[in-house]
């Protein structure tokens, strides 16, 4: 009889969910509010729609909502484990998100419910950037670049602008990737860089960001200082001169003209003119830079090893900023600017670091 009830306690707690070692817990612990602290994942990137709506999204296909300006934020289901590394909202309803293998997921309703596109591709996806609720553009690795004109129910490849057609002279056969890339960079230096020839880059560079200014212009970049430009909506694109090799993660514009770059071991660059011509600044810091965002005078950019640069005068000149909020982090990966009474910066990254600022960078606090 004893053996009995053992048993019948055990089949209740199965279907009760009341843990056999002991009492279930209190009800107010099961209804402890949601925190981000409670995630320890990656988180990869950062949008808002408005000054309200925004959304972070990580690995294993995290994805986290906040409306009330990034105070509160609470989990959202992606229906992937694939990691999500760029989002791109038209409005606080419209988005979408793209990531590893290939992954590609919209929402109409604000996150409620996220569906899987087809993108036709298994190679992971490294950025995304939609104009309005049609036309849209998805890329990534190989030089992957996609465009939708139905709001991303098919697309359409347009890898073949970003391909290298010539070769280099220099026989990479049996290099591992580190060989071929340190080889390619001493022809480049050998070869008087781009005041004497044209930039040795891979043949397939990884497309690591897109930025449009305007519905008509934008600008990508990539691996090994690859910079591609547009200015029909994405139609045609045209590469520009970096004058490096670093691989660059991120590309930010004021306006037309003035814009940044940023990229491997602290490498930071500068426009006036579009792109047309791009020149070093000093970052003042050798870790990488993944992301950047500048809005009146002041700017930021973000990477790895908590690092972060400031400027105060309108991306002239930079230097490391540590605010004691992020002392403790490992790295940031993706940062935006919110413009609106008085700009809002939000930066998220590993150990699901999620930091903003209200005053316009002057003091970060961390979303706990």
């Amino acid at each position: 009889m004893r053996w009995k009830k053992i048993i019948l306690w055990m089949v209740v707690g199965i279907f009760t969910g009341i843990p056999l070692w002991g009492c279930a817990p209190d009800l107010e612990e099961q209804l402890k509010p949601f925190q981000v602290s409670y995630f320890r994942h990656k988180l990869m990137n950062v949008a808002f729609a408005d000054a309200q709506h925004g959304w972070t999204s990580g690995d294993q296909g995290l994805i986290l909502v906040t409306k009330d300006g990034g105070k509160t934020w609470s989990p959202q289901k992606s229906g992937t484990q694939h990691t999500l590394r760029a989002i791109s909202f038209i409005d606080a309803k419209r988005g979408w998100m793209v990531g590893g293998a290939g992954t590609i997921i919209q929402t109409e309703d604000g996150g409620q419910t996220w569906k899987p596109l087809n993108s036709g591709t298994k190679d992971d996806l490294m950025c995304v950037k939609f104009l309005d609720d049609k036309r849209g553009f998805a890329a990534g690795a190989f030089s992957l670049f996609l465009r939708t004109e139905d709001g991303g129910q098919t697309w359409t490849e347009m890898t073949d602008q970003f391909s290298e057609e010539e070769e280099s002279m220099l026989d990479t056969t049996g290099m591992s990737m580190e060989e071929k890339m340190a080889a390619l960079k001493e022809e480049f230096a050998s070869d008087g860089g781009e005041e004497e020839g044209e930039s040795v880059i891979p043949l397939n560079p990884m497309i690591n960001e897109i930025f449009f200014i305007s519905p008509l212009k934008g600008w990508v970049v990539g691996e090994a200082g690859s910079i591609w430009t547009t200015e029909d909506g994405g139609m045609k694109w045209v590469k520009q001169k970096s004058g490096t090799l670093e691989d660059l993660f991120g590309v930010f514009f004021k306006d037309d003209n003035e814009g940044w770059a940023t990229g491997l071991n602290g490498t930071l660059l500068y426009t006036d003119n579009g792109g047309k011509t791009w020149k070093p600044q000093a970052s003042t810091v050798a870790q990488s830079l993944f992301d950047i965002a500048v809005s009146g005078d002041r700017g930021y950019a973000v990477g790895n090893a908590a690092t972060m640069i400031e400027t105060k005068d309108g991306g002239k000149n930079w230097k490391e900023f540590k605010p004691a909020s992020i002392q403790s982090y490992s790295w940031i990966r993706g940062l935006t600017v919110i413009k609106d009474v008085q700009d809002k910066y939000v930066a998220v990254g590993g150990l699901g670091t999620v930091m903003i600022s209200n005053d316009g960078g002057i003091t970060w606090e961390k979303i706990s």
